[in-house]
């Protein structure tokens, strides 16, 4: 939602702003009225540098490992009855990717990492009461990753890469509560999505003549669960005010095992990445002000902390605690479209 990216994510599950609450909150489809349509593009762009960089291998450290990257998603919902709504999601709940010049320093722990998670969620939403309201979503995701990393310091250069794939289905659950007439509470849960990667690894530069293999590869692993719980209050006509706290239960990824078949052996056989990734929590607080039949304007602060360890970052993911200042605003054009 590009609306509550103005304001660092702060009342994502409470706010119920267009069609995009299908994501935050899908119980907030009940707040909309009509048919509702919201396309979002996000434009990825992170600089990055490597400072102080150490190790036994000799190697360049150029940064700018982050190759920049569109995303996109669309949600419509529909509005069956006064109690009823129903919608449907196609977005991006998570991704990665980085990749190294090939003389990278740490080459041999993480080359070129890219995770993409595409996701469809059909989604009820059911008013009980004039107050109170849930909703409920099936995900249906792919997922599809690559991991690569240099073999062995040895003249050759070899180099494996890993491709694998898979379907899953997984679940989102929301609450929405009109506490009184100016303030709206949201609770948001989503569930995890286990995933069963099937594909290749390919070692290519072995030191036999530029020897190449290739061997079926699978690999298991999950993305996490989320909570988040948000407050939307109206301090008058003209101005919200918004709170979220959220959890991301990133310990779900305690190792990455690889395991090849097809006559793999030696180090090709199981590969290991040792991740040990922590539970997270993300804090934001934020507010919209309506200046006027057109505009409003968002501001936000967010706090996202890393489920890195500095005893256990790793090359692919080198994640660090964040600090969020985000600023947004929406223009009218007409009663029934915005550019956000």
């Amino acid at each position: 939602s590009i609306k509550s990216m103005g304001m660092s994510q702060a009342g994502r599950a409470s706010s119920a702003a267009d069609a995009t609450t299908l994501f935050g909150n899908p119980a907030g489809l009940t707040q909309l009225t009509g048919t509702n349509l919201s396309g979002n593009a996000t434009f990825i762009y992170v600089p990055t540098d490597i400072e102080n960089a150490q190790g036994s291998q000799a190697g360049t450290n150029n940064g700018d490992m982050i190759p920049p990257t569109w995303v996109g998603s669309g949600f419509i919902s529909h509005e069956m009855s006064d109690s009823l709504t129903i919608g449907i999601g196609n977005f991006a709940p998570f991704g990665l990717a980085t990749n190294y010049e090939s003389s990278f320093q740490g080459r041999y722990f993480g080359d070129k990492s890219k995770v993409k998670v595409i996701a469809i969620q059909p989604t009820v939403a059911y008013k009980l009461t004039p107050e109170f309201s849930i909703g409920v979503g099936v995900t249906v995701s792919k997922l599809e990753g690559l991991l690569s990393a240099a073999v062995a310091p040895i003249p050759s250069n070899p180099t494996l890469e890993v491709n694998g794939d898979d379907i899953s289905y997984g679940y989102n659950v929301g609450i929405l509560w009109q506490v009184m007439p100016q303030t709206r509470i949201g609770f948001d849960y989503r569930s995890k999505t286990d995933y069963n990667l099937e594909g290749t690894s390919e070692v290519n530069n072995l030191p036999v003549s530029g020897f190449k293999a290739s061997y079926d590869a699978k690999l298991d692993i999950a993305t996490p669960a989320t909570f988040e719980l948000s407050i939307s209050h109206e301090l008058n006509p003209n101005v919200n005010v918004h709170g979220s706290v959220g959890l991301t239960q990133w310990s779900v990824l305690e190792k990455l095992v690889i395991e090849n078949g097809g006559g793999a052996s030696g180090p090709f056989k199981t590969s290991i990445e040792e991740l040990h990734w922590e539970d997270s929590w993300a804090y934001s607080v934020g507010a919209d002000w309506k200046m006027g039949d057109a505009l409003t304007l968002r501001a936000g602060l967010g706090i996202d902390k890393t489920p890195v360890s500095d005893a256990h970052r790793s090359v692919r993911v080198p994640s660090e605690d964040r600090q969020v200042v985000s600023l947004g605003m929406s223009y009218a054009l007409n009663d029934s479209t915005s550019i956000d």
